[in-house]
């Protein structure tokens, strides 16, 4: 007969080994593969639970029982399979006189479960990267902070600076230059699309004074509405000039009309007095006088079609200006516009730069902030799911499973926005 302390004790670890089972599967369905460590206890025989690797081909290896294939099973899975294989061996043990009994096993006493997973691996932007043990329900944050934290500068920590005082300037200044060209930006574009205002919001992460980014914005804010308003008076110009040709060629045009009329009248005269003329019932006089009145008009009216032209002429060349001079004005802000918007990204990989020279040598807070945002930190994690590997965003509260990897980089919106 077994003796009762071994028996508690055997039922105490099984216990334990119960609730490290319920902990295990918390994990979800995870399915073991090679790497992780299976245990497995049996409640009736006091020198077990016996502990085995999963080997590369998916097994594990336990004595008095022989080689068994896990690979792929869940936790639940796991359990089944050692409680229907074990009662089918025959285990001996030892008893205190120096005998042996025989042990029939049943299913409830077989307890197996995943004692130690496959580690995981943490690498990028922390300061000790490599190799961490599991634990169920570990998270990014958690693998972060034994990783050592966030950092940008593990691989110069052992190299010395510049003075942080003058850092700090360098970097103020950047964000000095940076908050000019943001909002010169924001006004060429506000002058394109016409509109008398812009966002005056400072760039987010700014650590320049309020007042500072306020005075900025102001100033552009004024020329802003200085360029407007002499783009809108030339505008205003050249509608009224268009106009008032339009309405002299409408005049014009009606003269002209009127004119035509007349010179027709005039050549039906003259026509009737020539046969008069020829049949000697007017004089030579009254022909004549007829004559110069068919050429009165029609120098009156060659006259009117010249001005008409002319004048119609006028009112094109008014448009071709207003037409050429929104072109040269529109060729003009695109190309300020697109210096500015080079000049942003160099600021912005200066910015980036000056920030991971301030950043403390184990730093485990985010970097400051560049290029008009504050820095984020870029999760991945790198995980087989089946027959192949995919590289998952994620968050820093996310789950990490057994095997992962944790990239971790840190980037702004701008930053990707230029990538992009």
């Amino acid at each position: 007969m077994v003796p009762i302390s071994r028996i508690a004790l055997a039922s105490i670890a099984a216990f334990c080994a119960a609730q490290m089972a319920v902990a295990a599967d918390m994990v979800g369905l995870y399915r073991l593969s090679p790497g992780d460590t299976v245990e497995v206890a049996v409640a009736s025989v006091p020198d077990w639970p016996r502990r085995a690797v999963v080997q590369m081909d998916g097994t594990i290896a336990l004595p008095e029982v022989g080689v068994i294939s896990v690979v792929g099973l869940t936790s639940a899975e796991l359990q089944t399979r050692m409680a229907t294989i074990l009662p089918t061996k025959i285990f001996h043990i030892r008893l205190s006189d120096g005998g042996e009994q025989t042990v029939i096993i049943k299913p409830d006493d077989v307890t197996a479960i995943v004692a130690d997973y496959r580690p995981v691996y943490v690498t990028g932007d922390v300061l000790t990267p490599g190799q961490q043990a599991y634990r169920p329900m570990m998270t990014v944050r958690q693998a972060v902070a034994v990783a050592g934290g966030y950092s940008l500068l593990r691989s110069r920590t052992s190299q010395a600076g510049p003075d942080p005082v003058d850092l700090r300037r360098d970097y103020e200044s950047l964000w000095g230059e940076y908050t000019k060209a943001y909002f010169h930006g924001a006004r060429i574009r506000a002058e394109l699309a016409n509109k008398d205002s812009f966002d005056t919001q400072v760039p987010q992460g700014s650590p320049l004074p309020d007042s500072i980014g306020a005075a900025i914005a102001q100033a552009e804010g004024q020329a802003l509405k200085i360029a407007l308003g002499d783009y809108q008076q030339e505008q205003r110009f050249l509608d009224k000039a268009e106009k008032d040709a339009a309405a002299e060629v409408a005049v014009l045009a009606k003269r002209q009309e009127v004119e035509t009329e007349g010179v027709k009248a005039d050549e039906q005269d003259l026509a009737r007095v020539t046969k008069l003329y020829e049949a000697g019932n007017l004089t030579n006089n009254r022909l004549a006088d007829v004559r110069r009145a068919l050429l009165l008009s029609s120098s009156g009216a060659l006259q009117t079609s010249v001005e008409l032209m002319r004048t119609r002429h006028q009112q094109e060349d008014y448009a071709r200006q207003r037409e050429h001079g929104d072109n040269q004005r529109t060729i003009g802000l695109l190309t300020e516009l697109k210096e500015t918007d080079a000049s942003l990204v160099e600021l912005t990989a200066k910015l980036h730069a000056a920030s991971q020279k301030l950043q403390p040598s184990g730093a485990s807070a985010h970097p400051l902030p560049i290029a008009g945002e504050t820095i984020q930190a870029q999760v991945i994690i790198v995980r087989k799911v089946g027959a192949e590997w995919r590289k998952l965003p994620v968050d820093e509260d996310a789950a990490v499973a057994p095997g992962d990897t944790v990239e971790v980089k840190f980037a702004s919106e701008l930053e990707s926005s230029a990538i992009q």
